[in-house]
C-alpha cells in the first residue's frame, strides 16, 4: 500500500513539472497570451509581460477570459511566476484592476515597470501604492537605459519614443515614452520592444553611437518590419537576433502578416508568428547562426 502511495505521489509530482522538466538550458518557452503579451519560460525561470489587460480598443487581440482567468489563479503554466513586467500603461497592454487584484494575491511577484504606469493604475485604483514593495520602478530618461537585476533575473530598461498617431499633424503620442525590456533568462537574452517604430531606434543610435547589448529573441511591434525586406535588413544590422517574434498584429490582418512572414523567412528564417492566445512555441537557441 505504501508503494502504491508512493508511485501515485511520484506520477503526480513528475507531471506537475513535466514542462520544467522538458525545458534544457538553452531551451525557451513562448506562450502567446494575447497582442504584446507574453509567458516566457527557460529552464529556472518564468515571466509575464504586458500580459494582464482586457481592452483591445476595439481594434487589437484581447485574451480571452478564461486566459486571464488562469493567470490569475495562478493555474499551469501560470504558475510559479517571478516576475511581472509591464512596458507601458496603454489599455491594450495595462488593466489596472486586473495588477492590482494580481499583486494582492502574489505580495512575493515583483512588478517591473515605469513611473507614468504606476501613476496610471494607481489613477484608476485609488490606494495601489501600498504595494509599492513589490514595485520595480525604472524610468530612464529618452533614448538613454538603466539596467538592474530582480530576483536574480539581469533586466535593462531603455526609454524609447512610443509610436506616433497623427491627427492634423499632431503626433497624438508626442510626450508618450515606451519601455523596452531586454531581459536575461538562465542566460538567454530576450528583448521586447513594445509599441515602437524605426524612428525609435534611430533616436537612440544617435545619442548611444551604436547597439551593443547582444539579443537572442528579439519580440518586436510588427511596424517595426512594415516595409519588409529593408525594415528586416535594418533590424538584423541593428540588433543581431537569432529569432524574431512579431507581435502586435491586427487580427483582421493576420493572415496578411502570416504571408509577409513567410515570404521574410526566405531571408531570415528564424521569424515566428503566433496566430492564438496560448499557441506555444519552445525554441533553442543553442548553435542558431545570426
Amino acid at each position: 500500500m505504501k508503494a502504491f502511495i508512493s508511485l501515485s505521489f511520484c506520477l503526480l509530482f513528475c507531471n506537475l513539472n513535466l514542462t520544467y522538466s522538458q525545458l534544457h538550458s538553452n531551451d525557451l518557452q513562448i506562450t502567446n497570451i494575447a497582442n504584446e503579451g507574453y509567458l516566457l519560460q527557460s529552464s529556472t525561470k518564468k515571466i509575464l509581460i504586458d500580459a494582464l489587460f482586457s481592452d483591445g480598443y476595439g481594434v487589437f487581440s484581447v485574451p480571452p477570459k478564461e486566459v486571464t482567468t488562469d493567470i490569475m489563479n495562478a493555474k499551469a503554466p501560470f504558475d510559479n511566476i517571478d516576475m511581472l513586467l509591464l512596458t507601458h500603461y496603454h489599455k491594450d497592454h495595462c488593466d489596472p484592476v486586473l495588477i492590482n487584484e494580481y499583486l494582492s494575491k502574489y505580495k512575493n511577484i515583483p512588478f517591473v515597470t515605469n513611473k507614468p504606469s504606476i501613476v496610471f493604475i494607481d489613477g484608476n485604483c485609488f490606494g495601489f501604492i501600498a504595494k509599492k514593495k513589490q514595485f520595480v520602478v525604472i524610468t530612464p530618461e529618452a533614448n538613454q537605459s538603466i539596467s538592474q537585476t530582480i530576483n536574480n533575473i539581469p533586466v535593462k530598461v531603455f526609454g524609447l519614443k512610443h509610436l506616433s498617431f497623427y491627427r492634423d499633424s499632431v503626433d497624438l503620442e508626442e510626450t508618450m515614452l515606451n519601455y523596452s525590456f531586454l531581459i536575461e533568462l538562465d542566460g538567454i537574452k530576450i528583448f521586447h520592444s513594445g509599441d515602437i517604430q524605426k524612428n525609435a531606434f534611430q533616436d537612440y543610435l544617435a545619442r548611444n553611437k551604436k547597439w551593443t547589448d547582444s539579443i537572442d529573441v528579439a519580440f518586436l511591434y510588427f511596424g517595426l518590419i512594415e516595409s519588409g525586406e529593408s525594415d528586416l535588413d535594418y533590424i538584423l544590422n541593428t540588433l543581431h537576433p537569432k529569432y524574431i517574434v512579431m507581435t502586435h498584429v491586427i487580427p483582421k490582418e493576420m493572415e496578411k502578416w502570416f504571408v509577409i512572414t513567410e515570404q521574410l523567412k526566405k531571408k531570415f528564417p528564424n521569424i515566428l508568428l503566433f496566430r492564438n492566445s496560448m499557441d506555444s512555441q519552445t525554441i533553442n537557441i543553442t548553435n542558431i547562426a545570426k
